[in-house]
């Protein structure tokens, strides 16, 4: 008789990440990941067709596990710049060591789902930029602003160099 492991997806998913955060997101295989498990590859596979699979599970999980987090912050009413600190920190944590390599995978496949980068990841977080920057300005200047600034704090989450200060000083001399 199998045996019986309650929600094996989630626990795939959740040492999927576990490898991904101890040894970055090239080491992550169905194979290493069924030994961890203690299971075979092939129960993996029924219920992940790839590796890429996974990836984007996870991308989507922990999205919405940060969007979340995020409406949690725009909702303590914090001041813009401790705000916009906060997202950007959710936005590394959770969404940056699989961003790039779900995009990645999802536009080398052939018959490829349309991943509509817009649509998933930049009007979700524009809709609570703007709720951030209203309660320091008019609603009507937030909802100007805040694509350009969503862009901005999608481009720190890549690239630690930006200094999220700097931005913000130039937002509030506009």
């Amino acid at each position: 008789m199998p045996k019986i492991i309650e929600n094996l997806q989630g626990n795939i998913l959740d040492e999927a990440m576990k490898i991904i955060d101890e040894n970055g997101i090239e080491k992550l295989s169905i194979r290493s990941l069924a030994n961890r498990l203690n299971i075979a590859p092939s129960t993996v596979y029924n219920y992940y067709d790839s590796k890429d699979q996974i990836i984007g599970a996870l991308l989507r999980r922990n999205w919405g596990d940060a969007l979340t987090r995020i409406d949690g912050i725009c909702e303590e009413g914090n001041d813009t710049e401790e705000a916009l600190s906060a997202i950007v920190g959710e936005l590394r944590r959770g969404v940056r060591p699989l961003l790039r390599q779900h995009i990645s995978a999802v536009t080398k496949q052939k018959d490829r789902p349309q991943f509509d980068v817009n649509a998933a990841v930049i009007a979700p977080l524009e809709k609570r930029v703007t709720v951030v920057l209203s309660a320091g300005r008019g609603r009507k200047e937030a909802a100007v602003m805040a694509p350009v600034l969503t862009k901005l704090l999608i481009t720190c989450m890549y690239d630690t160099d930006i200094e999220l200060k700097d931005i913000i000083k130039t937002i509030k001399k506009l």
